[in-house]
């Protein structure tokens, strides 16, 4: 078991999105999902009680790595640039801020060239359109929430 545990640790440490338990089963070398679960959850235990950086999650059956959301503003000045440029970044945060919202809203706040940044956002797999009367209504994925981390979401004040 050790040794499944160690592949899904690589696994999950190099993966930029969450791992679904079919691919954790398949990583593991386990032969039914319980016992991939299993493995998992015992991988998940270890790690975390570790005290590091790090912590693995679990949501909605998938399986990440990331970085402690306490220390998201620490790292984020070492991560990565953005894919996306920052009109595309400035629509996205509206839709993530404001969702579920129409897209005709969208245009109207950001301008006409939301709808290349719908479109694009919508082919990356950040966002989803569903139909609704003669616009859409635009939410974010799980995607997105992988990509940007819980810090990347504002809750709304109720």
């Amino acid at each position: 078991m050790q040794e499944a545990k160690l592949s899904l640790e690589a696994a999950l440490f190099m993966s930029p999105t969450s791992l679904e338990l079919e691919e954790v089963k398949r990583v593991t070398g386990t032969k039914t999902s319980a016992d991939a679960q299993l493995v998992a959850e015992e991988l998940m235990s270890e790690f975390n009680s570790l005290g590091r950086a790090m912590e693995i999650i679990e949501n909605s059956g998938s399986y990440a790595m990331r970085i402690k959301p306490e220390l998201e503003a620490i790292a984020s000045d070492y991560a990565a640039e953005s894919k996306f440029n920052e009109g595309v970044m400035k629509t996205l945060a509206l839709i993530a801020f404001k969702q579920p919202i129409r897209q005709s809203m969208v245009i109207k706040y950001r301008n006409n060239k939301a709808y290349d940044h719908v479109h694009q956002l919508e082919e990356e797999g950040f966002i989803i359109r569903i139909p609704r009367g003669r616009t859409f209504i635009l939410q974010t994925t799980k995607k997105f929430m992988e990509y940007f981390g819980e810090s990347g979401l504002k809750k709304k004040e109720e």
